[in-house]
């Protein structure tokens, strides 16, 4: 039969142990660098959304422009 020591017992609990707290260590600072990663894109979010806001009314009127000016030069047919 295979009998372990105290010895061996107390080698097993104390890497046990070991792994579980490296294991906590490594989601803490996973949980850190996604908050980071979550301000940085929150922050991109923030500024395309800004850059939308201006783009997006002025490129209807330069389309608008665009149309009208088609239309009026476009030779007419009879």
């Amino acid at each position: 039969m295979n009998e372990r020591s105290f010895q061996d017992i107390l080698e097993w609990v104390v890497l046990g142990l070991l792994i579980a707290v490296a294991a906590l260590v490594v989601m803490w600072v996973g949980g850190w660098l996604f908050t980071f990663l979550g301000a940085i894109l929150k922050g991109l979010a923030s500024l395309i959304f800004r850059l939308l806001t201006i783009l997006v009314p002025a490129l209807i009127v330069a389309g608008a422009v665009y149309f009208i000016l088609r239309f009026v030069q476009k030779p007419k047919s009879a």
